[in-house]
């Protein structure tokens, strides 16, 4: 193995899985690292004054990306969005740190470090959530370290309700929120919760539930619909401009409810690897709030930007497990079936 690969790997206690390739490795070290990058410049001190600028966090990570990919030319294609150009893994990272509270951004654009000892159990250890000065762990963009009195549970860290999910799917269809509106059912497109298909290829010229979501593309407008006493009935259902906010993507939430409630839920497929790792593989997108955990938690696979296959330690599968089947989605598999 290459001596600066070698020297990553012992610093961030990242191993490599059974039969991982080196291009495979490479990239998931030089990933973590970018990552701890940007933690460590938000750390630095400059006239009395902690913390850096947005600006040159971006420019100090597309230089060291830069550099990794000369050296590991293999692997750059790994660190671009197949699907947008545009997106700027630098940017993708400062944003997950910005909005999963590593990074604190102050009036003058200026970031720091939020070293407050914030932690979440996941067994012996805890995902840290700053850079602690000891000895760490490092997994995906997230840092595992000890354990502080600073303890947070995992739907504070979400900010997301104590409902389970019949009790979330029965807040949203109750029928005193639903009314009789003068709608055209013809000019709408109705979400298949029974159907077989991805989420977002799940859209049909009918509704095949009593309760489904509604929308009419060219006006933007989305309406959850309940079937009561035989008839149609309205609620409104805002759906605002997605973006890379940490609350971004809720109406993920919905649709998992419903294939939950119809008997069809979103799958996970959990694929052991080793005694150290396991492939995570999700049906379809998160809600941004699960999505930037696994991200603290795991590796993208295939790229840097696969938003439904990931690498994970095995000791943090049980707080993944939890998330997702908090928001609706079955865990299949997760047992041996790799040589270890």
């Amino acid at each position: 193995m290459n001596a600066l690969l070698a020297a990553m790997s012992e610093d961030m206690g990242v191993l490599q899985y059974y039969n991982e390739s080196e291009e495979s490795f490479t990239y998931r070290l030089c990933y973590s690292a970018m990552g701890q990058w940007c933690l460590t410049t938000a750390r630095n001190t400059k006239k009395g004054k902690s913390g850096t600028t947005k600006h040159n966090q971006t420019i100090v990570l597309n230089e060291l990306l830069s550099r990794y990919t000369e050296l590991f030319p293999a692997i750059a294609h790994r660190f671009a969005d197949a699907n947008n150009q545009r997106i700027s893994f630098a940017v993708a990272v400062r944003r997950t740190y910005e909005e999963t509270g590593y990074l604190l951004t102050d009036s003058k654009n200026h970031n720091g470090l939020a070293n407050y000892g914030r932690t979440i159990s996941v067994g012996e250890k805890a995902l840290f959530f700053g850079l602690p000065s000891e000895h760490h762990e490092v997994n995906g963009l997230g840092v595992l370290a000890k354990s502080t009195d600073y303890k947070v549970c995992l739907n504070d860290f979400l900010i997301r309700d104590n409902l389970s999910v019949d009790e979330y799917f029965k807040t949203r269809f109750d029928p005193i929120d639903f009314f009789e509106r003068d709608i055209d059912l013809t000019e709408l497109e109705f979400f298949n919760p029974k159907s077989s298909n991805v989420p977002s290829k799940s859209w049909g010229r009918k509704p095949e539930t009593d309760c489904t979501i509604a929308r009419k593309s060219d006006a933007g407008l989305f309406y959850r619909i309940m079937k009561i006493d035989g008839i149609a009935q309205f609620a409104d259902e805002p759906v605002e401009q997605q973006t890379d906010s940490f609350t971004s993507y809720e109406y993920r939430r919905l649709n998992f409810a419903l294939k939950y409630h119809y008997g069809t839920p979103l799958k996970a497929t959990i694929y052991r690897l080793d005694d150290s790792y396991s492939k995570i593989r999700i049906g379809g997108y998160l809600p941004n709030r699960e999505y930037y955990l696994l991200l603290l938690l795991a590796w993208p696979e295939n790229n840097a930007f696969d938003k439904t296959n990931f690498i994970i330690r095995n000791e943090l599968l049980t707080i993944a497990k939890t998330m997702l089947a908090n928001i609706g989605i079955e865990i299949k598999g997760g047992q041996a079936n790799a040589k270890s």
